[in-house]
């Protein structure tokens, strides 16, 4: 079932093990980053399991999480739930499971985290200002920065995601349809998991429409995936065994739909009411495309 909700400064551094002297040529000027920055962050270690990881991102619902040093608390990197997706199956990782682990799936989701965690991320420290954080979301299209604290061994601190800079209003004087993402990549009823995971992994999606006829029947996330997956428990030897169900059987079909000629003040609210981060958009039931966080972001303080 479809709601349809309406009527009509690169200042940012990567993280790069070989060369940690280059993060200290990172801006260094007062701002108010702290004011809304997550200080309560999880984070793991290099060394601990896919399988422990994929848990904690099912309990804590985050789709990123910052890995640290365990004895330093400094920053490694990060996992993101698209990688953990790419190693079971949906991109180039799943052959660290052939190379390392003989094709022994139960083996390789035992494997440390370090093997597909990205290391090169974009940071910033507590002394940057908010216009940091959005000026890298908007060109890195980084959906969540880690702060660290130089002044006390580099250590994370905290936190910023899209919802913490999301801005809100009565009215921005821009539409859903300006915006949005018009080629909007989707999947049929019939497609098998395992495709759509590729699909998600080549294409850094987060969520894809499920239609037919041209008419929006679900969506189905990375979470979906995972979740079916079972995280931690990953149900079955091989992850493309297990991929080879129907989108359908896992898809959430109770979606939230918004009009192209909504204000996107509308669909601002609708993502901190719902927690959910972005929607497909639809007139009289035809797919259009879709609205992120990131797109929402993008069309307001990119014109500002």
């Amino acid at each position: 079932m479809v709601h349809d909700r309406g009527g009509k400064s690169d200042i940012g551094k990567s993280l790069d093990r070989g060369s940690r002297e280059s993060k200290h040529h990172a801006v260094r000027k007062e701002g108010n980053i702290m004011l809304i920055a997550e200080r309560n962050v999880v984070t793991t270690h290099p060394t601990n399991s896919i399988k422990n990881v994929a848990k904690l991102m099912e309990e804590n619902d985050f789709r990123r999480i910052p890995v640290i040093n365990a004895g330093t608390e400094r920053l490694e990197g990060m996992i993101v739930a698209i990688d953990i997706l790419d190693f079971l199956g949906g991109g180039e990782k799943y052959n660290i499971i052939k190379r390392d682990y003989g094709g022994n799936f139960l083996a390789a989701i035992n494997c440390p985290i370090q093997k597909i965690m990205e290391e090169r991320y974009p940071f910033l420290d507590n002394k940057a200002s908010i216009d940091d954080v959005v000026g890298i979301m908007v060109k890195k299209r980084a959906s969540a920065i880690p702060i660290i604290d130089r002044e006390n061994e580099e250590k994370v601190i905290a936190i910023v995601t899209e919802r913490d800079v999301l801005p809100i209003a009565d009215k921005f004087g821009v539409s859903v349809r300006d915006v949005m993402e018009k080629r909007c990549i989707t999947s049929s009823l019939g497609m098998m998991i395992s495709d759509v995971s590729k699909i998600m992994v080549r294409n850094r999606l987060r969520r894809i429409p499920v239609i037919q006829e041209d008419k929006l029947k679900g969506i189905v996330t990375v979470f979906d995936v995972l979740r079916f997956l079972g995280y931690g428990e990953f149900h079955g030897i091989e992850a493309e065994d297990v991929l080879s169900e129907r989108v359908e059987e896992i898809m959430e079909r109770n979606v939230v739909a918004i009009n192209p000629d909504e204000d996107l003040a509308v669909v601002s609210k609708l993502i901190k009411e719902t927690n959910l981060g972005g929607f497909p958009v639809v007139e009289e039931d035809r797919l259009l495309g879709i609205i992120t966080t990131t797109d929402i972001i993008e069309g307001i303080y990119g014109r500002s």
